[in-house]
């Protein structure tokens, strides 16, 4: 059997997703299953035992009607004979539609039931962890998250290898990681709580972030004017900052891809969560400790904060002490 898997759109939803391949493995042992996704998270998928291949889609392919029409005929050669769609838009629906899957899988919404041959719809009663999301499209109650969460990212030896050597090349050892940007206005962790953060830890850090955080990381180092700390956001690819995350002696995280990232390579990690819900997208990891201070506006699940009077409270009140003792007990 020849199953597809159109995976999620951003990185931690990404990460969120392996449980699943480890699941689809587990029932089906002998099938091919290909990862199908959009070239900036293919990173998450590269390596991993329970995924035979990875067919990347760039942002153009996927754009408008006609390229996406275009997209979905290229895969009627692989001839899937399953198609799962971790992505909830209509567009996911409409490519696994064109690629003539006799069996399409996904949650309903967005106008897009009558593309799926086996429709699910959400529990509106009970929250479920978004890796919980994924696995219950495979319609088994023996499954798991945790059961299922190993293998997560694989990294192989000489990209750990490359990691060791860059690290040294940058004059840094056993550095603590921090994330402090996100896509999302509303879960960046605010910049004076990364100062106070960063003039309180005696030891090397990295600043993890992408080439748009580049110039904010690189201010934040010219104000510290602490050679201790130095920024790697927007120096590598996403699959060269998962080997330097690998080889951090520990992790401070906004609620990001990244933080996921962290979590999911079994580095102590401590996640800063305000406007998202720990209940449906904490990070997977059993050294990942979650700070929430449930202010009365939170969780919001908005990608801008809306309280212009108390703007990002919710992660203004995350003290920057209770940070560093949580990173202690690691």
């Amino acid at each position: 059997m020849r199953i597809g898997v159109f995976c999620p759109n951003w990185v931690g939803d990404a990460v969120m997703a392996l449980p699943f391949f480890n699941s689809l493995r587990h029932i089906y042992p002998d099938s091919i299953i290909i990862a199908i996704c959009k070239t900036h998270v293919a990173a998450i998928f590269e390596n991993h035992p329970s995924i035979n291949g990875i067919i990347e889609f760039e942002k153009k392919d996927l754009s408008g009607f006609r390229s996406t029409t275009n997209s979905g005929i290229s895969l009627e050669s692989i001839d899937l004979d399953k198609f799962y769609l971790l992505s909830d838009s209509y567009r996911a629906a409409y490519l696994a539609f064109k690629s003539k899957s006799p069996v399409r899988i996904g949650y309903s919404g967005q106008g897009r039931n009558r593309l799926l041959s086996k429709v699910f719809n959400r529990s509106k009663e009970k929250k479920n962890h978004r890796s919980m999301q994924y696995i219950n499209l495979l319609d088994d109650k023996n499954l798991f998250q945790q059961q299922y969460s190993n293998p997560g990212i694989v990294l192989s030896e000489s990209e750990i290898k490359w990691a060791q050597k860059e690290l040294a090349n940058l004059d840094i050892l056993d550095p603590i990681a921090i994330f402090p940007f996100s896509i999302a206005n509303s879960r960046k962790i605010p910049q004076e709580k990364t100062i106070s953060l960063l003039n309180k830890i005696d030891k090397s850090v990295l600043i993890f972030g992408s080439l748009n955080d580049s110039s904010e990381a690189n201010r934040l180092i010219e104000s510290l004017k602490n050679d201790k700390i130095k920024s790697v956001a927007g120096a590598y690819s996403l699959r060269k900052s998962i080997a330097l995350i690998s080889k951090c002696k520990a992790a401070i995280a906004s609620d990001s891809g990244l933080g996921h990232i962290s979590s999911n390579l079994d580095i102590p990690t401590v996640s800063l969560f305000g406007a998202g819900d720990p209940e449906l997208t904490r990070p997977i990891g059993e050294k990942t400790f979650v700070i929430n201070k449930n202010v009365h506006c939170s969780p919001c699940l908005k990608n801008k904060c809306h309280n212009k009077r108390e703007y990002l409270l919710c992660l203004k009140e995350i003290e920057s002490n209770s940070i560093l003792e949580a990173l202690s007990n690691f």
